[in-house]
């Protein structure tokens, strides 16, 4: 009866095993819409989380940054046309940056240099935000579009820096701050996407 009982515990866990890995090789499917310029200075703001809605696309070859929506996340009230969509997108910044953790430490210097003194806990508030921009190499953002009235709000959003790691999330948004899709923009290519448009 031993036998038996391994062999089966055997055959089960190669099972098991065989749908993790069935599960985890689908993954986000993320498809390239557009190019833009963003790598513009943001100031000691974490993220203009409308910023799409300003940014006017650019050929992508040569782009600063570019701009993905995730396939597999896009959930509409298909196959009627109109409604609501809510799709994950994705910045990704073509340059170079570093992990948050260098960034950080870099930020410090400087602003112990420029201040002439060691920080303190207070100084920590403007210290993360510039280090957050410094850092970031993809910002990840959850977006609703309302398809019959060309507008979208934000769900959630975050950001990472080169090594996959998120060091910052925003949520809660005001779901009552419905925003026009601006014409010419980024976010106009994107909810043009997601409407069937």
């Amino acid at each position: 009866m031993k036998p038996f009982s391994a062999a089966l515990r055997g055959a089960l866990l190669a099972v098991i095993l065989v749908a993790f890995a069935a599960a985890n090789a689908r993954g986000d499917e993320w498809v390239l819409y557009a190019g833009s310029d963003m790598l513009g200075d943001m100031g000691p703001a974490v993220r203009d989380w409308y910023g799409l809605n300003r940014l006017k696309p650019i050929p992508e070859a040569g782009a600063p940054t570019l701009h993905y929506y995730d396939q597999d996340s896009v959930a509409s009230n298909f196959p009627y046309q109109g409604g609501i969509v809510r799709v994950w997108e994705k910045a990704v910044v073509q340059k170079d940056t570093r992990p948050y953790k260098d960034a950080r430490e870099e930020v410090e210097k400087e602003e112990e240099y420029r201040l002439k003194r060691k920080l303190s806990v207070l100084d920590m508030a403007r210290i993360f935000p510039l280090a957050v921009h410094r850092a970031t190499k993809e910002i990840r953002t959850l977006y609703e579009i309302n398809c019959d009235t060309q507008e979208f709000f934000i769900m959630e959003g975050n950001n990472y820096d080169t090594a996959g790691e998120r060091i910052s999330r925003e949520t809660n948004f005001d779901m009552n701050l419905w925003v026009a899709v601006r014409p010419g923009t980024v976010m106009e290519l994107l909810s043009g996407k997601m409407c069937g448009q």
